[in-house]
């Protein structure tokens, strides 16, 4: 599996970067982003671009990567709909036309949101978009709807309001894997999430929308094949 990664500086993104350079079938792993995740390994290469909008000039740097997970999100709050748009929807479609272009076997996994089926602007564009990726013929495609995710060592929210829940059920964290067992549809983990995702590109999940409970069961049911 040769991976695009994008949204590696975030939580979400450095979960699923942290399990894809674990992965024994991931072989290679681009990340592409404004700015560098920070992280040095074998399979990892890192393409920065200023404007994400911009990248026609190194198209053919994307060409031969069968899978795709974009985990690139931002706060609604204080947005409008159009600028939040911009970014979760028409960035996304941009980069996913793009990619299914050059690669024509893609498959691509979308981080959306637990919530994303409410009646909220930023769930009606969240919405608008998993609609749009749905319908793209990739070889594989689905959408990743986490509740709360317990971040791993080292990984942090860059949301200021999830760093402050996040603190707050800091002491509970050792008791995580029963809230994970007994609430699957509220908590999850970094690690549960970025095999999902990893499986979500693998063709394992059996609907299109994952909810927190699916990512639980697809993270965990499969085990990763770590390089040890």
């Amino acid at each position: 599996m040769k991976l695009i990664l994008f949204g590696a500086t975030g939580m979400v993104g450095a979960s699923a970067l942290r399990e894809a350079l674990a992965e024994a079938r991931v072989g290679s792993v681009l990340c592409i982003g404004r700015h560098s995740c920070g992280v040095q390994h074998p399979k990892l290469r890192e393409l920065l671009l200023a404007d994400l909008f911009s990248f026609a000039e190194i198209e053919q740097q994307l060409v031969g990567y069968d899978t795709c997970i974009w985990a690139i999100g931002l706060s609604s709050v204080g947005l409008n709909e159009a600028t939040y748009a911009r970014v979760t929807e028409e960035l996304t479609l941009v980069w996913a036309r793009a990619l299914l272009r050059l690669n024509p076997d893609m498959s691509f996994c979308y981080c959306s949101a637990g919530g994303a089926d409410g009646p909220g602007m930023w769930a009606r564009v969240r919405q608008r978009l998993e609609s749009a990726l749905q319908l793209m013929p990739f070889r594989f495609v689905g959408a990743v709807r986490p509740g709360f995710i317990r971040p791993g060592p080292g990984i942090r929210s860059r949301t200021r309001a999830y760093q402050v829940v996040a603190m707050l059920l800091m002491p509970t964290y050792p008791l995580f894997p029963l809230l994970v067992r007994h609430f699957p549809f509220l908590f999850t983990t970094s690690e549960i999430l970025g095999r999902a995702m990893l499986r979500v590109v693998e063709g394992k999940a059996k609907q299109f929308v994952l909810e927190s409970a699916d990512i639980n069961r697809l993270g965990n049911s499969i085990q990763a094949t770590h390089i040890l």
